[in-house]
């Protein structure tokens, strides 16, 4: 490639870090120095309740707004362009499911204005709006439709990760704007409930959509987290999609103090038995694989345009369809 890691805008469509106050976000810096420039950090998941995941936000805002040198809370593409300008890495916000609501539409437009540009419709299990992919596979709701209709009038990022089979198409046809996979991998690689069949992701793709790498172990693999195997992944991601509906979304965990163990044993409903969350010490592929992910797109012989894309340019297209401007 002419370009540098360092002049390409690099998107990662989704953070691992758990939702909570008392996360200590300068673990934010494994994504900067490692080159990424657009970063989307998850504030709340469907165990979390309405207050538990605005506590969340509120303490991530204040903390990205005190920490001005070195991260930029974005809400345009412009901001994100001003941080890669300035050595910044960009966040804004999403949230994994639509628990967070409460029940109450409104609360669309109140998260869009504290800086949430991208949301889940479940997580793993179903809620009022959804199915979740651990759970019995349905439509959308009707609260579900209305959510949609706001989040497109908003200027949201629809996301269908961890959401049931007949969830994701129903969002995918009936979605103004294109829907991603912020986090997502072929089951056709990987056979597991949180990955996604083949026809998903043409779907998504034929509607203008983008499918993110997810470098979680135990959806790569048995526990795999090796550059070869995430390559396999994106390699089918591209076959099936083509390489302009393909981007990144790690679902990174850095090491972090939460004990994400006494999460699950406290909710195990959300992971249940047989998906291999029980996995000791599962592993995490993250931004510092974008190296050899270049190296494997260079070898496979995809152009430069190609893999700038697959980097962050086919996002930062989505979001350019989805956002207010």
């Amino acid at each position: 490639m002419t370009k540098t890691l360092q002049e390409i805008l690099v998107w990662d469509a989704h953070a691992g870090l758990f939702p909570s106050p008392d996360m200590d976000l300068n673990i934010l810096e494994d994504w900067r120095k490692d080159g990424v420039n657009y970063l989307s950090v998850n504030v709340g998941f469907d165990v979390m309740s309405r207050d538990e995941t605005l506590a969340t936000l509120a303490a991530y805002r204040r903390w990205l707004l005190a920490h001005s040198d070195r991260f930029l809370l974005a809400g345009n593409l412009a901001d994100i362009d001003h941080a890669h300008r300035t050595g910044r890495l960009a966040i804004s916000f999403d949230i994994e499911g639509m628990n967070a609501l409460g029940g109450d539409i409104n609360m669309v437009e109140v998260y869009h204005t504290l800086g949430v540009r991208q949301m889940l419709f479940a997580y793993n299990l179903n809620n009022l709006a959804a199915g979740g992919c651990h759970d019995v596979d349905i439509t959308l709701t009707e609260f579900g439709i209305d959510i949609l209709t706001e989040m497109n009038r908003v200027g949201m990022i629809v996301d269908a990760s961890h959401t049931s089979y007949r969830t994701s198409m129903d969002l995918i046809e009936r979605s103004r704007t294109p829907v991603v996979f912020s986090h997502s991998n072929p089951t056709s690689v990987w056979l597991h409930q949180r990955n996604i069949k083949d026809e998903q992701i043409k779907a998504c793709a034929a509607k203008g959509g983008v499918i993110g790498l997810n470098g979680l172990a135990i959806f790569v693999g048995n526990n795999d987290s090796t550059s070869e195997s995430l390559l396999i992944h994106l390699f089918r991601l591209i076959d099936l999609a083509g390489p302009a509906h393909v981007g990144l979304g790690f679902d990174y965990t850095p090491d972090v103090s939460v004990d994400l163990g006494a999460i699950l044993r406290a909710r195990p409903d959300y992971w249940p038995k047989g998906q291999q969350y029980d996995t000791p010490n599962i592993e995490h592929a993250g931004p510092s694989k974008i190296p050899d992910l270049v190296k494997g797109m260079q070898a496979r012989g995809l152009s430069e345009s190609e893999i700038g894309g697959i980097l962050g340019g086919n996002f930062t297209r989505v979001a350019h369809a989805s956002w207010i401007h």
